[in-house]
């Protein structure tokens, strides 16, 4: 009978979170199996080798993503949308640690899987989005801009010399367009 794991996979996953925040993309195995007090040939064995716990981390956040969402009601219309896209950008916290969202986004670009999994990721919350829209003719193409305008002013902040919280920044960047919307 095998052992008991000490260590979950969950554990291992959100240790190699820590350390790619930490070290950026070029982050080790060995740096991972420090950091949760394994060998790296457990890791090894366990998830087979760094891109293996890349992927395991990826479809994790879709799994948490599309869990998330289908916890939250859907209450369609302009201010219920408003109050929706307000809790999607407050959810990703004050920006602390966002340089790791920077360097999974740099990987997602190189690696198919990772790339597939942030696309599932995006049509989660975009379906998300045109789902509190009001039976609006353009629902889908809206929730994907609104969906891209989220994501750009999140890049805009990494690069911004403006030193407020996440949420902020992109909250006012997105009431501004919010306003133009053709919804009710």
């Amino acid at each position: 009978m095998p052992r008991p794991k000490k260590v979950s996979d969950f554990d291992v996953l959100n240790a190699a979170l820590e350390v790619l925040t930490e070290k950026g993309a070029g982050f080790t195995l060995s740096d991972v199996a420090s950091r949760v007090a394994l060998s790296r040939a457990t890791l090894i064995q366990r998830f087979g080798d760094r891109d293996a716990i890349l992927h395991r981390m990826a479809r994790h956040e879709v799994d948490t993503t599309r869990a998330w969402l289908a916890e939250l009601p859907v209450n369609r219309g302009k201010d219920n949308l408003w109050r929706f896209l307000v809790e999607i950008v407050e959810s990703m916290g004050s920006g602390e640690g966002f340089s790791a969202r920077v360097a999974i986004a740099a990987l997602e670009a190189r690696d198919p899987i990772l790339r597939a999994c942030a696309n599932e990721r995006y049509q989660l919350v975009q379906a998300a989005i045109a789902a509190r829209l009001t039976d609006h003719q353009h629902a889908e193409e809206i929730a994907v801009h609104l969906h891209a305008l989220i994501a750009g002013a999140t890049m805009q902040w990494v690069a911004s010399d403006e030193r407020v919280p996440l949420p902020t920044f992109v909250l006012e960047r997105l009431e501004t367009a919010f306003k133009w919307l053709p919804i009710d």
